[in-house]
């Protein structure tokens, strides 16, 4: 696939600040986001979509709005408050982001406000690069969107909304059109992470 991982597809109405965010979220969010890269779920790879940054993760605060990691920060070894955005609302059939924060919000950001609109239970979407899941994804029975369709686009959006209302309350899917991707996500963090490293686990049997 030749498409280049992280450009972000949705307009964007972002408004700067010249600190980071509050937000009661933030702790817990950095902990997962960084022990998600300990696993190499998000990071940066020269070897890997041009060398830059991969993967991402959020956290709903109240109603649709959330907090996610920012574009092109998943190459930090370790998380500050700095690096993570704040989605206000998502449009999904405008492809319209309003997001505030010191960097803007990842290009994943339709994908997580799909899953946060569709399922008012879950609170947790880890958005990962993982070819060891990602090519075993048929012999793992699992989810997936078309191959079709790209990444960051209404049509992922409006996919992933399909995919996850047949979903229990916190699963995990593939996205076949972008290369490596795969989400899972659930009502607390740990369900989110641990069912990726769970799949992850299940696919290294297959090898």
């Amino acid at each position: 696939m030749s498409e280049r991982e992280g450009v972000i597809k949705f307009t964007l109405a972002y408004q700067t600040l010249s600190h980071p965010i509050n937000s009661p979220v933030l702790a817990e969010l950095s902990v997962w986001r960084d022990y998600s890269r300990s696993l190499q779920l998000l990071g940066q790879d020269p070897e890997r979509y041009h060398g830059l940054g991969y993967g991402n993760i959020s956290a709903r605060e109240t109603g649709a709005a959330f907090v996610i990691s920012a574009s092109q920060t998943s190459g930090l070894k370790t998380s500050d408050d700095s690096v993570f955005a704040r989605v206000q609302s998502a449009d999904l059939v405008r492809n319209h982001v309003a997001s505030e924060g010191m960097l803007p919000p990842s290009s994943e950001s339709m994908s997580h406000a799909a899953i946060y609109q569709c399922l008012p239970e879950v609170n947790w979407v880890l958005h990962s690069h993982c070819p060891e899941i990602w090519t075993r994804a048929d012999a793992l029975a699992l989810p997936a969107t078309a191959e079709h369709i790209p990444y960051g686009t209404p049509d992922m959006a409006m996919a992933v909304q399909t995919l996850v209302r047949s979903m229990p309350s916190q699963g995990v899917f593939v996205m076949k059109g972008h290369q490596d991707g795969v989400v899972s996500y659930g009502h607390t963090a740990e369900q989110a992470v641990t069912l990726m490293v769970s799949c992850l686990a299940r696919a290294k049997l297959l090898a």
